[in-house]
């Protein structure tokens, strides 16, 4: 990998805390990060589990029914 597993987690983190925050500027410029450095990757499917799992923790939780 190009990039450390941190950075796809972290990219996919704050681009979903800036969703949250209705800031589509922020969003998109992670969002872009991602795609510039996810064409660097010779297997994409790691670094895309990890973008999105960093996006999936950063949704607050909801209670169980």
């Amino acid at each position: 990998m190009n990039n450390t597993e941190h950075a796809y987690f972290e990219a996919g983190y704050k681009c979903a805390r800036a969703r949250l925050r209705s800031d589509d500027k922020t969003a998109q410029h992670w969002q872009d990060w991602f795609y510039a450095a996810l064409v660097t990757e010779p297997d994409d499917s790691y670094p895309r589990r990890l973008f999105n799992q960093g996006y999936r923790e950063a949704q607050p939780r909801r209670a169980a029914a």
